[in-house]
């Protein structure tokens, strides 16, 4: 859940780190603004969707949470507060998508959630789609029951316990509404009532002869508003959407929500389309009582707000809600990150932006529409992508051209068509790239990156009939694609051995082949405390052993939350669980090894990410800032030591340089003092040409740029552990201190150093804005000291790619920057003495006043000496503002400090060598440096010491402070 206190300018999220956060419903109390209830579990009854665990209360405005209970409703469909009494709340909970449960219902509480009450029950089956209030009277409510049920192969929306229910008494006993509504079988109802005339309701209702429907007396009688056709047209998918919403002004205007946005003035008779501009599948809709043009309109793509009823519609770009199905990486520099969107497309961008401003909306590109799932770019040409949508809408996308050829396999005519997943796979060879495989019910391979496509093998499925059915029903059917069963799932060839192929299928299979095809092993029955036909989630082939596979599976799609996860050594003929102490809440998505350590592993669950450094032995949280979210696919770059993970919810994240987890053996957990191994760093040159002062859409961060520096010890060291940084010449570049705690600790070298000038490093002041070099390619010696124990390892610096910088450009470079930082140095010193010395003369010319005649000697020493101390700062002194220089300065860029300044940040910045006029003017301000310090040193040297003399012969006990002469 996400806050505005804006009017949606800026967006906060405030619900992101509990068990589960998935959104049923919220709602904020009309009494008191701070109380908020959250239901968890989406109830939108997608394939897709995630549970919750209850209700959430907060008391504070969202800063913290509590959770209230009915953990087993699972998805909640609608909260409702009373308006006279904030601890009264009634929960619309539907209960297991998946199975049958008693825990579904309206549910009630009169002590905020302490006690609950379940008020309306129909069956294990039958769940609350909708709840409203009558606005003129709290005790008069209607909901909608609704029986319903998903499986991995079929969903049916309607059954007997269906139908529209109200109560009189606050919810205490429900009396069944018919009179009007159709008759026979119900399936989803969505209702809302009027605020501007008092008995007015609205429902829309899914039956074979389904309708919106309107009563005028409480729910007493109904009457039909439209046409079934009408009906049709404006509330299609009635699972999926069902919601109504009336106009709080206006009894004869309401919005119905599907996968268009309809709005009807005049009760329903007619609809107009508002939804233009604006992503389709529209869920929910805010209408402004005070103005009831604002809209605010959740749907398939995130938050759109309107000013004026829908005509135009200003999106919310702000908040980072991406549903991530896979992702896919390419070796560029810094490399791409792939990856399909719930109906949201299939998209690439870059891991990180050479833009200061990081990484925004606009630097991702669209390689395929529809529901984005796979995408794999080939390893040896980031301009080849592969790439598919839902049922293996799979394409080949030319970056060069930005366009996508169409090469999914398609069976002759004379044979059953193939069955492809929702989500099906897409895997290329690690032996070769242009070799391409997908899955149906049989494993498909192309020789020629999809151009030709072949069968190996049998069908690798139970093929079980009775899983092979028409979609949708009793009443309205729904072939999306979504339920299409007995299917390969996941593909996984060895990168050890050709021809060794995984496969994995979501009834419950897991094959292997040692011959490219030719013949196929099901090992299903070796795997110990699997329930049968549980869906494979994920195969994963080791890169270390050709016999070593690992597989997850997930049953939450037939009510099992159960986590298993498991690894053979044996291609398959045993296999032994990897669950471990993985938490028992949250089913596995994805297991992944490390590129580089076999013992190392990676989990991706429903409520997170979990890593093992012992084989899967014993399982610890990479949490860290990341929020509750589902991670439905885990990568690691194989060059960049990344660790890549897909959530379905928060987008993309990347923990940047896992090499310390990769080293992490016993012996290092034992270690006094351990300095990881440092990937290859990029002297990149990071700028920003884009516009800085609006806010933009999105900015996701840049990784630090530099060297990552990754420390260990396994208990506190007596002293603060030292790490030096060396070149090729044994010249310091950079000196860290970690801190004395034990554990794991990180750092960063941004790459920058202080050049030496004359065998001396001069730090300038305003070190922070002054440009410095970044150390030249080359490799480096990291020197780490721990209580006296020295340890060396080295670390590479690379150019960046783009440029060709000649070494000896980098030397005048440096050189150059070398002249600025010591004459910056000398300056600041400068500027330093001035103002101490305008610092205490105020006070010793006050002395000289209250002395009188006794001190009148002092004045014209005082005087004079005032003078020339005014005149170094007229000179010296820099400006506090712009604009209060000469004129000449003006023209000429500054003074001598800040021309020092801008000069060293042009050079820092530079591919190029110093500019003759860059020569030039560092000379000059050299020479101008030595004129003005020469001064201030005859000043320091010769004005000072007669003075104070003056003033102690005066009887004066203060004097000036001595000053060092500027070197």
């Amino acid at each position: 859940m996400w806050k505005s206190e804006n009017a949606g300018t800026t967006w906060t999220p405030v619900f992101h780190k509990e068990n589960t956060v998935s959104v049923g419903d919220l709602v904020v109390s009309q009494t008191n603004p701070d109380i908020v209830w959250v239901g968890t579990g989406e109830a939108t009854c997608r394939n897709s969707v995630t549970i919750g665990d209850g209700v959430y209360r907060s008391v504070d405005g969202g800063k913290t949470w509590t959770n209230q209970g009915l953990r087993e409703t699972r998805h909640i469909s609608r909260i409702l507060i009373n308006r006279g009494d904030p601890n009264i709340v009634l929960v619309a909970a539907m209960g297991s998508l998946w199975n049958a449960n008693p825990e579904r219902g309206v549910f009630k509480t009169i002590d905020g959630g302490k006690t609950w009450k379940k008020s309306l029950y129909v069956d294990e089956n039958t769940g609350i789609a909708d709840l409203a209030a009558d606005w003129s009277d709290s005790r008069i409510l209607y909901a909608a029951a609704y029986e319903h049920r998903r499986l991995p192969w079929l969903y049916t929306s309607g059954g007997k316990g269906s139908g529209l229910y109200r109560s009189t008494d606050g919810g205490e006993t429900w009396t069944k509404m018919t009179k009007g509504l159709p008759e026979g079988m119900l399936g989803r109802i969505g209702i809302d009532t009027s605020r501007s005339k008092p008995g007015v309701v609205y429902a829309v209702v899914e039956a074979k002869d389904g309708g919106i429907f309107r009563s005028d007396d409480r729910g007493e009688t109904w009457s039909r508003t439209c046409s079934t056709e009408v009906y049709a047209r404006v509330a299609n998918r009635p699972f999926y959407y069902s919601q109504i919403r009336v106009d709080p002004t206006d009894d004869q205007k309401f919005y119905i929500l599907a996968t268009g946005l309809s709005v009807s003035k005049d009760g329903g008779q007619h609809f107009q389309g508002i939804g233009g501009g604006t992503h389709s599948d529209h869920h929910s809709l805010w209408i402004d009582p005070a103005d009831p043009l604002h809209l605010i309109e959740g749907n398939d793509g995130g938050i759109d707000i309107s000013w004026d009823g829908g005509k135009t519609w200003d999106p919310v770009q702000s908040i980072d809600t991406a549903e991530v199905y896979q992702v896919g990486f390419d070796f560029q520099k810094p490399y791409f990150v792939y990856c399909g969107l719930q109906d949201n497309n299939t998209w690439g961008g870059p891991s990180a932006s050479l833009d200061a401003g990081g990484v925004r909306n606009e630097d991702w590109f669209i390689l395929a529409g529809g529901d984005g799932f796979f995408a794999r770019p080939d390893p040896n040409d980031p301009n080849i992508v592969y790439a598919n949508s839902q049922v293996n809408g799979i394409t080949r996308f030319d970056r060069r051209i930005n366009r996508a050829s169409g090469i999914r396999p398609e069976a002759p005519l004379d044979q059953p068509a193939y069955r492809y997943n929702w989500n099906s796979p897409i895997h290329l060879s690690p032996h070769d790239s242009r070799v391409v495989y997908c899955g149906a019910q049989f494993l498909l391979r192309s020789p020629d990156q999809g151009r030709t496509w072949e069968v190996v093998s049998p069908d690798l499925t139970t093929n079980d009939p009775a899983k092979l059915k028409e979609s949708g029903g009793p009443i309205t059917p729904d072939n999306s694609g979504a339920e299409s069963h007995c299917t390969i799932t996941s593909i996984a060839e060895s990168p050890v051995a050709a021809g060794v192929i995984w496969v994995g299928t979501d009834d419950g299979n897991v094959q292997v082949t040692r011959d490219g095809g030719k013949t196929w092993t099901n090992t299903i029955r070796a795997i110990p405390g699997l329930p049968p036909s549980t869906w494979c989630s994920r195969v994963e082939a080791s890169r270390f052993e050709a016999g070593t596979a690992y597989a997850a599976f997930d049953g939450h799609r037939t009510g099992d939350t159960g986590v298993y996860l498991y690894q053979t050594k044996d291609f398959g003929r045993t296999w032994k669980s990897l669950k471990g102490n993985l938490p028992a809440f949250g089913w596995v998505h994805v297991i992944r090894e490390d590129t580089r350590n076999p013992r190392l592993l990676f989990a991706g669950t429903e409520f997170g990410v979990f890593a093992s450094l012992e084989g899967g032995a014993v399982w610890f949280s990479l949490k860290n800032n990341l929020p509750t979210v589902a991670v439905h696919d885990i990568a690691v770059h194989p060059r960049d030591n990344d660790l890549i993970i897909g959530t379905h919810g928060r987008g993309v994240w990347i923990m940047d340089d896992i090499g310390f987890l990769q080293e992490t053996t016993p012996e290092v957990m034992e270690s006094s003092g351990h300095i990881f191994s440092v990937r290859p760093s990029t002297r990149y040159f990071i700028s920003s040409v884009r516009e800085g002062y609006a806010r933009p859409p999105f900015a996701a961060k840049n990784p630090a740029a530099g060297m990552t520096l990754t420390f260990y010890a396994k208990n506190a060291p007596k002293e603060r552990p030292q790490l030096k940084i060396t070149d090729a010449q044994g010249r310091l570049m950079a000196e860290f201190k970690f801190s004395t705690l034990p554990g794991y600790q990180r750092d960063l070298w941004s790459l920058n150093y202080v050049p030496e000038k004359d065998g001396v490093k001069t730090v300038p002041a305003a070190a922070a804005i002054y440009g410095m070099p970044m150390a030249p390619p080359g490799e480096y010696t990291l020197s780490l000291t721990v209580d006296g124990r020295v340890s060396e390892s080295k670390a590479v610096v690379e150019a960046d790619p783009r440029v060709n910088i000649p070494a000896e450009v980098l030397s005048a470079q440096v050189e150059a920057i070398g002249r600025t930082s010591v004459q910056a140095a000398r300056l600041a010193g400068a500027v330093t003495a001035v103002r101490s010395l305008r610092d205490q003369l105020p006070k010793i010319e006050e002395a000289v006043g209250k002395a009188g005649e006794s001190a009148s000697g002092v004045i014209p020493a005082l005087a004079d000496f005032k003078a020339r101390v005014d005149g170094l700062a007229e000179e010296i002194l820099p400006k506090d503002y712009i604009g209060l220089g000469s004129r000449e300065q003006m023209l000429r860029g500054g003074m001598p400090f800040q021309k020092l300044t801008a000069l060293s940040m042009s050079l820092a910045n530079s591919a190029e060598p110093p500019t003759a006029i860059e020569l030039r003017q560092i000379s000059e301000i050299e020479r101008i440096a030595a004129d003005q310090i020469g001064r201030l040193n005859d000043l320091i040297r010769t004005a000072i010491p007669p003075l104070n003399e003056t003033l102690k012969k005066a009887g004066l006990a203060i004097t000036l402070r001595a000053l060092a002469e500027i070197k």
